[in-house]
């Protein structure tokens, strides 16, 4: 025994410094890839995606690193999360970022919205009562000065007849932005960059109370997708996962009033999370006292941050009214089901018929989610997680940075193959060629489809692994 045991130590060794050589390599193309996409695509506009060879060389960056990553985390399951795999994951993920500072629009449009909504809240304007156009039109006099500031910003945001669609912590936080750098899109990425580190903290201290792999933080913090769409696009999704994590932790741990409140934070940026209240009360459940001050925090806080907006979407020309009404994109499932109603219902009547019935779904599952009690705080991001993505999956609306919505909590939850995700949403950018072609149907009744298939796929894979006995993170 004394013989074979230096011999199994020495294994053990030398099969931990190869996993963590795979790992090494995996972050380092996922870092070339970020790197590469902000020096070619950073200065382009957001009409440059309608070129092939722009779109396609994007596509093939992201899936491939993405699923790079993905197949290396796998594979590096096992493996010790010591000082050195801390610090290459903690500097990756942050060497896959700052790139994107100091670069253009990055093939997007959506931060013009984010800089004009800023500046109109710092500035004391109400960006539910005022459009661009209105703006630009000079129908409020007021404004002249913020128009004569940000006119180029303005002039390039999409659908400039309707009014901002986003809530109050969102309009808080494009605010800050415009106090740290006016009319700049650095402001935007700051904030973003803040929100995915902490969520990065989070989902580790979930997993650590957990007991499961604590790398697994790195399928979102060196998240190829994520890293491009969040910090790189400056999409301010990235800003409500910190709160639900917060609300999550605040209810297991019996604070009521920090979980009502974290909880209506997030729904200031996206309104979805409120979907996860039955489940929190369940874990509060069956202390009336902490239910009474979780409810009366959520609503209290959630009316002060989104009652401006609702109350706006009842006027024409919302942008809110607008999106929950037409929005689709990249879920084709969802243009099946619209076509069939379309002929059998009616153009108007089946488009809403069809959103109402995925509306009533999603309520549902809210409901049905929070059923049983979670059993620990592990199981309790999974329900999460579970809730989420079916929110992301019965969305009219399934844009790549969405993804986010569900990607942490399902880590921090134990539910690591919605990771696979994230490697087929960039089949999203396939869709602006085919569009300025005249084929966007190829896209929205076909490609769409496939980006559901990473997931099935390495659900299966993760399924035969526990069942053979394999290290698993479900």
């Amino acid at each position: 025994m004394s013989m074979e045991f230096p011999a199994a130590a020495a294994r053990d060794r030398s099969s931990g410094d190869s996993r963590f050589v795979l790992l090494l390599a995996a972050l380092a193309g996922a870092v070339i890839a970020q790197i590469a996409i902000a020096l070619v695509f950073g200065s382009m506009a957001g009409s440059a995606r309608d070129s092939w060879i722009v779109s396609m060389p994007l596509f093939v960056l992201l899936a491939s690193s993405g699923g790079f990553v993905l197949w290396t985390v796998w594979h590096a399951r096992a493996l010790a999360f010591s000082p050195r795999v801390w610090m290459a994951i903690v500097l990756a993920g942050l060497l896959m970022r700052l790139p994107y500072f100091g670069t253009g629009p990055m093939l997007e449009d959506d931060h013009f919205r984010y800089l004009l909504d800023g500046a109109m809240v710092a500035n004391g304007f109400s960006p539910y009562a005022l459009s661009p156009q209105d703006l630009l039109n000079g129908s409020h006099g007021a404004s002249a000065g913020l128009v004569a500031a940000g006119r180029q910003v303005i002039e390039a945001i999409n659908f400039p007849d309707l009014r901002s669609v986003y809530p109050g912590t969102a309009q808080l936080l494009f605010a800050i932005a415009h106090a740290v750098m006016p009319w700049d899109v650095d402001g935007i990425r700051l904030i973003v960059l803040c929100a995915e580190g902490i969520t990065a903290l989070l989902v580790w201290h979930v997993l650590k109370i957990s007991g499961r792999p604590a790398h697994g933080v790195m399928l979102y913090w060196c998240n190829p997708l994520m890293a491009f769409s969040l910090t790189g696009q400056g999409h301010i999704d990235a800003a409500l996962v910190p709160a639900v994590f917060v609300a999550l932790l605040a209810g297991w741990y019996g604070r009521s009033l920090v979980a009502g409140m974290a909880l209506g934070m997030a729904v200031g940026v996206k309104l979805w999370p409120i979907l996860l209240a039955p489940l929190l009360a369940r874990v509060l459940w069956p202390n009336r006292q902490a239910l009474v001050v979780f409810a009366l925090g959520l609503a209290i806080t959630s009316a002060i941050l989104c009652a401006p907006l609702v109350l706006a979407s009842l006027s024409p020309h919302a942008g809110l009214a607008a999106y929950a009404g037409g929005w689709s994109v990249n879920n084709a499932p969802f243009a099946w089901l619209s076509y069939g109603a379309l002929h059998l219902i009616g153009p108007t009547t089946g488009e809403q018929a069809l959103r109402l019935t995925l509306a009533a779904l999603g309520i549902s599952l809210s409901l049905l989610v929070a059923l049983k009690r979670p059993e620990d705080p592990g199981r309790l991001f999974g329900s999460a997680a579970l809730l989420a993505a079916s929110v992301f999956y019965l969305s009219p609306a399934q844009f790549p940075w969405y993804a986010v919505w569900f990607l942490p909590l399902a880590l921090a939850g134990g539910r690591w193959a919605l990771a696979a995700a994230t490697i087929g949403l960039p089949v999203y950018f396939l869709f602006f060629p085919l569009a300025a072609e005249g084929q966007r149907d190829i896209h929205t009744y076909g490609l769409a489809a496939l980006h559901v298939m990473p997931v099935l796929m390495v659900s299966v894979l993760v399924h035969r692994s526990s069942r053979q006995g394999g290290v698993s993170w479900v």
